[in-house]
């Protein structure tokens, strides 16, 4: 019987995955990080982005990942890794991090919730989130032709919970979370901007704890 672990499916993927390219969001989050920082990336797959805080803003940045393929090339990128499940607790002390960082992650697992208040203990000052935006204009005119927004027909590893801007921020509010920075990661410039609930297939979030 084929292996259809979690951890199996991302070590074949990332087997069959040159390093990522640069992305936008990567700009926004390093803008929102400061010098000298440390900061966690959950589900960093091979350390594209921590290599580029180590490398521009001089940040102590663990990885942290289930896949130990792309573990192995974050190592090589001389950064500190953590083999780990994102779906259990995560293995380190309260407050441990400047920054905690999920890059489009939280959407692939049931108990996002979870997740985001394992984050948020973790984290001294933000949490830096992006996921997709399923209220994208074409995703909107995708449902009213009966199809289903972005998902993976083959492998149970990829898109399990969906959210529109709005409801990202009602699910941060029920957290005791709030957004105090929205930056639109992807789309057609100036109109995701200005109305990154419409045009913007992927959003940012830079979020603070509302409880402290």
């Amino acid at each position: 019987m084929q292996d259809k672990s979690a951890d199996n499916f991302y070590d074949i993927y990332w087997t069959k995955r040159n390093d990522k390219s640069n992305r936008y969001r990567y700009k926004i989050f390093l803008s929102w990080i400061k010098d000298g920082s440390r900061v966690l990336d959950i589900g960093s797959g091979d350390g594209y982005l921590g290599a580029l805080l180590k490398n521009n803003k001089n940040c102590d940045v663990t990885c942290l990942d289930i896949s130990e393929v792309a573990l192995d090339r974050a190592k090589n990128k001389g950064l500190n890794t953590v083999l780990a499940n994102i779906e259990e607790s995560l293995p380190f002390e309260d407050n441990a991090f400047d920054y905690v960082i999920a890059s489009e992650v939280i959407e692939h697992i049931a108990h996002s919730e979870r997740l985001l208040t394992e984050m948020k203990r973790i984290s001294r000052n933000f949490l830096l989130v992006s996921i997709p935006n399923t209220a994208f204009w074409k995703y909107r005119l995708q449902l009213l032709g009966g199809k289903f927004p972005k998902q993976w027909a083959f492998e149970p590893y990829e898109h399990l919970r969906y959210w529109s801007v709005s409801d990202f921020k009602r699910t941060l509010s029920l957290l005791a979370l709030s957004a105090d920075e929205i930056r639109a990661g992807s789309g057609r410039r100036y109109l995701r901007d200005i109305w990154p609930s419409l045009f913007a297939e992927q959003v940012c979030f830079k979020i603070s704890k509302s409880d402290v």
